[in-house]
């Protein structure tokens, strides 16, 4: 019957980003061991428990084929990574027991974990990010895969292929006598698309960073009343001065709170110009300045939640937009060695009579590879699952290149909030960056269905860019994994009656290319490898559709990565190329590639596991790659265009290399009529020409030359709606 059958149609595939698991001492028990099998249970008390007395917020086995590590050194001092080394993979984990099972088996003897150490942490790699809130029920379990892929035209998923071993046996006859299956491997990935964002460049470059605009205060149709308390601003404090801002114009107000609640500050209405939805930086009223300092009218404690007198960061109203700069010390009153982050900011936040909006420090220092933040608990009260959280670091981080100073990026950081618990909250996607206390200022950001509270919107008339957030993507060292939700169904129903549902998990991106002619959409196609692939096999899953229950209304449309008036690609027609230091004007196609080497790697591994029918990961994962590594770097960069004159053939015959000069540039723009829009910047730096053919056209036409360069750096910058890429 034709009801019957898998359609494409009924189709669905999203990806998700990869977050490690942690148990912190006294929310763990290693309750067996047998033989080289180790069962841990989890508590109650951790943070990606549901709070019921067994189930964990994880599919059933979902685990299966992750790194565990015991860091601490108290009742599990024998499996304490820092000291011994040792580290086990996950054959097993049960939702409703909330256990996992490692092999190999743990040195100690059954124990509780030590509350204050012997934490239990599972690497990100291969490790999707947990959806609070998931339960144990039939067609309830699910993981945070809710993103938007893009506007494909095709897309292939890494189907395994098993290495099938024959064996023929001497006296047995011509036949093959033995087959046995050894490894699998997951290649064959790939990706074609009209490029609505660039986002997937992240995942073939590797480096990435973020700023927003941070959050304001946006006001409501009641009287001197704002949407939802400022973050890190004090409640109702009658001695204070609080000074308001009009981000779009610099109009300024003083007010006072005058309700616990946060939202109430009289005075408001009185700003010049302020309606409905308007945005406003509400904070400190500067008075004086002095050099690089700059006083304020009432004592910075009285303002604001929480600040660090050794430094940080703080954000001002400069030319319609928000701008950071970072300070170094703060004294009651006075703010001292205020320096640019943003061109500007410094010079607006030294002048008097201005909002000063200080951004609260971290409680502890971040690291490398962290999926939590010490915020202190005050503050980690203001922030709620599903909320981001910003980092804006005064601090930068160096990208490799041949220029005399190594050029640079502020170590700016966005990620989603997955959980929080006493001091903590934990995010989606690991840190790229450390992060000092007295270097670097969080925020609080929050998708709206508009631009309130400074959410990234854009005009649906105009296609004005309201509110962009700042991507920086650059050659990285490591490359970030990934994992894709695919299912296919056989009705309209949700999740319908028949369903096949896999994850592919650890997937890296191992080539990725940018090109463009003359007939459309700039493309973006990139291929990759994962190295588990996961099924429902029991019709627990709940899947992501991605416009039925996931990207469902125009607020997480944002969330997903397709947000309402931003789905048109970029085009042919609103793209500039610049190259040798000047402007192609008649160039017919160029594409521009990287390519990561990358190799998936297998390892000998015992399991002991009971394999079955039903196991939604076969023997635990020991025949599928454990990771993929990355090598080499290398880019390349053809274009074609038609000669005008000799420019293309001087730079092959003269050999010439563009060291940091000259970049060659595209810049993008989408459609709209408002100054302000969505856009991108491709760099690509220290080039040489390799060859520029010049041949003789057979229908005697044009010339047209064929360039193709290679490259050392390429670097990305795009504005968008998208807090997270």
């Amino acid at each position: 019957m034709a009801n019957a059958l898998f359609k494409g149609d009924l189709a669905e595939v999203s990806f998700g980003k990869e977050t490690g698991l942690r148990c912190d001492g006294a929310t763990w028990t290693l309750t067996s061991t047998s033989g080289s099998t180790s069962v841990i249970t989890v508590g109650s008390s951790a943070y990606w428990h549901t709070g019921s007395s067994t189930v964990v917020e994880m599919p059933d086995n979902a685990l299966v084929g992750c790194v565990l590590r015991i860091e601490g050194g108290t009742n599990f001092s024998a499996d304490n990574f820092a000291t011994t080394r040792r580290s086990y993979y996950i054959t097993a984990n049960d939702t409703s027991l909330g256990t996992i099972t490692v092999q190999p088996a743990l040195a100690t003897s059954a124990s509780q974990a030590a509350g204050g150490s012997d934490n239990l942490v599972i690497d990100s790699f291969r490790t999707p990010t947990f959806e609070a809130g998931m339960s144990d029920a039939t067609n309830s379990q699910k993981v945070k895969s809710d993103q938007f892929i893009g506007l494909l035209e095709s897309f292939a998923l890494p189907e395994p292929q098993i290495d099938v071993r024959k064996q023929h046996v001497v006296g047995l006859g011509r036949d093959v006598n033995v087959i046995t299956s050894g490894r699998e491997t997951l290649d064959g990935g790939s990706i074609s698309l009209n490029a609505h964002t660039l986002r997937w460049m992240k995942y073939a470059l590797g480096g990435h960073t973020a700023k927003s605009q941070g959050e304001l205060a946006t006001k409501t149709g009641s009287s001197n009343t704002v949407s939802a308390k400022p973050f890190n601003i004090v409640d109702a404090v009658s001695a204070a001065t609080y000074k308001a801002e009009k981000v779009s114009n610099g109009n300024d107000v003083d007010i006072a709170s005058v309700a616990t609640s946060g939202t109430v500050f009289s005075g408001l209405d009185s700003l010049s110009g302020i309606a409905t939805g308007d945005n406003v930086l509400i904070g400190a009223k500067s008075t004086s300045t002095s050099s690089d300092d700059t006083v304020l009218v009432t004592d910075s404690k009285n303002i604001f939640v929480s600040t660090n007198a050794s430094g940080g960061v703080l954000k001002v109203v400069s030319g319609g937009e928000i701008k950071y700069a970072s300070y170094g010390a703060i004294s009651s009153h006075t703010i001292q060695t205020i320096a640019d982050i943003d061109s500007g900011a410094a010079t607006a936040a030294l002048a008097a009579d201005k909002t000063i909006f200080l951004l609260p420090p971290l409680a502890a220092a971040c690291s490398v590879g962290d999926i939590r933040l010490n915020v202190g608990a005050t503050l980690r009260a203001l922030f709620s699952v599903g909320d981001y959280v910003q980092i804006i670091d005064s601090e930068t981080h160096n990208i490799p290149g041949q220029d005399d100073v190594a050029p640079s990026v502020f170590k700016h950081e966005v990620r989603r909030i997955i959980a929080t618990d006493g001091d903590f909250i934990y995010v989606e996607e690991p840190f790229m960056f450390s992060h000092a206390v007295n270097k670097c200022g969080i925020d609080r950001i929050v998708y709206s269905s508009n631009d309130a509270r400074g959410s990234p919107n854009i005009n649906a008339t105009t296609k004005e860019l309201q509110n962009g957030v700042e991507h920086t993507f650059f050659g990285h060292t490591t490359l970030p994994s990934f994992m894709i939700e695919q299912s296919y169904r056989n009705s309209d129903e949700t999740p319908g009656g028949e369903q096949l549902l896999r994850m592919y998990s650890g997937c890296k991106v191992s080539e990725a290319s940018l090109s463009a002619n003359t007939e459309g959409e700039l493309k973006l196609e990139a291929s990759y490898q994962a190295t588990r692939h996961y099924t429902d096999t029991n019709n627990m899953f709940s899947p992501h559709r991605m416009f039925e229950n996931t990207a469902n209304t125009t607020a997480n449309r944002k969330v997903s990565g397709i947000a309402t008036s931003g789905e048109k690609p970029y085009l042919f027609q609103d793209i500039s190329i610049s190259v040798f230091g000047r402007p192609v004007l008649r160039a017919t196609e160029f594409n521009i590639s990287v390519s990561n080497s990358t190799e998936a790697r297998w390892y000998i591994r015992g399991y002991e596991g009971t394999t079955q029918s039903t196991d939604q990961v076969q023997r635990g994962a020991t025949q599928m790659p454990l990771d993929i590594t990355e090598a080499k770097r290398e880019y390349s960069f053809t274009f074609k265009a038609l000669v005008e004159d000799d420019r293309f053939w001087d730079e092959l015959r003269q050999r010439k290399h563009h060291k940091n000069t000259n970049d060659i540039t595209f810049t993008l723009t989408k459609p709209g009529s408002a100054t302000t829009r969505e856009s991108a910047t491709i760099t690509v730096e220290d080039y040489t020409i390799m060859k520029s053919d010049h041949q003789l056209p057979d229908d005697k036409g044009p010339i047209i030359a064929d360039v193709e360069l290679v490259v050392r750096h390429m670097k990305i910058t795009e504005n968008n709606p998208y807090f997270i890429m």
